[in-house]
């Protein structure tokens, strides 16, 4: 699978996503439903600890990709929603989703501020795609 992440010249180049993301030649497509912070039994491990909730939340999608036989480095886009997102918050959400994401193609991300999400507590949902 051929994967072609291109940051046009004209536009903002953020070295923790990609303005485009192409793939060719990919044999499936894998969804992941929305992943919070949340142990096997739906509890929220860290109520209202944004920077938490995000690693944990990091940490349930690449379970659910490996559950698929996939990693991290198969996303193709990322959609992160934060409750109540401030502006000075972005960085350190940048910082600690490159963690994770490969440093030398990152997926498209859209990053999005919300007023709730479905429980008390949670701060941050992230949904994604990812291909092989």
């Amino acid at each position: 699978m051929e994967r072609l992440a291109i940051n046009p010249p004209e536009l903002f180049s953020g070295k923790a996503f990609s303005q485009t993301f192409s793939i060719r030649g990919h044999e499936r497509l894998i969804f992941v439903s929305g992943q919070v912070d949340c142990d096997k039994d739906g509890k929220v491990r860290n109520p209202d600890d944004l920077e938490a909730q995000l690693k944990g939340t990091l940490d349930n999608l690449e379970i659910a990709l490996r559950a698929q036989g996939a990693g991290m480095r198969d996303l193709v886009h990322v959609t992160i929603y934060v409750v109540g997102l401030q502006p000075e918050q972005t960085a350190r959400i940048r910082e600690i989703r490159s963690a994770y994401f490969d440093p030398e193609c990152p997926p498209a991300v859209t990053l999005l501020g919300i007023e709730r999400l479905a429980f008390p507590g949670l701060r941050v949902e992230i949904d994604i795609i990812a291909a092989q």
